[in-house]
């Protein structure tokens, strides 16, 4: 009995629905707003630049100057170079190993020594730097650019 009075609700429910579908809804239409007029009077101007540049109140002296020293050679360029490269960098090296698949390269200077480890491209088969080691370079303050430095001049 309660499964026929709930669908008696139900479909009343349903049909109710569908009587709302033939009712017309009304739309309101806004006319759009007028545009709001430009401000007559444009932004001011910014301030112009002195003419005359204001004059230090002494000559810097050669000792006041924070200019930095130039910089040693950076051994990171090293890696990439190729033998002739390395060379024209460096000169011939000291010693001269094969440990395949490396070409080893030896500088010695006389406080450090400087081994570069050449190794064969996937593609053009061509030696290239990939690494390099420092030893010895304590007389050189530990500083692998001033060793490398050192290895420069001696070309």
């Amino acid at each position: 009995m309660w499964r026929c009075a709930s669908l008696s609700i139900l479909i009343a429910v349903i049909a109710a629905g569908c009587q709302d579908e033939h009712r017309t809804h009304s739309v309101a239409v806004v006319p759009p707003a007028e545009p709001v007029a430009a401000s007559p009077t444009p932004p001011e101007p910014p301030p112009t630049p002195p003419d005359v540049m204001p004059l230090p109140e002494h000559k810097p002296d050669a000792a006041d100057s924070t200019v930095p020293a130039a910089a040693g050679p950076d051994p990171k360029e090293l890696v990439g170079l190729d033998f002739g490269q390395t060379e024209a960098l460096l000169g011939l090296p000291t010693k001269q190993e094969e440990k395949p698949p490396a070409k080893v390269w030896t500088y010695s200077g006389t406080d450090c020594e400087l081994t570069i480890f050449f190794y064969a491209d996937i593609n053009t088969q061509e030696f290239r730097a990939l690494t390099y080691e420092f030893t010895g370079n304590e007389a050189t303050g530990g500083s692998d650019d001033q060793c490398l430095a050192q290895l420069k001049q001696g070309t």
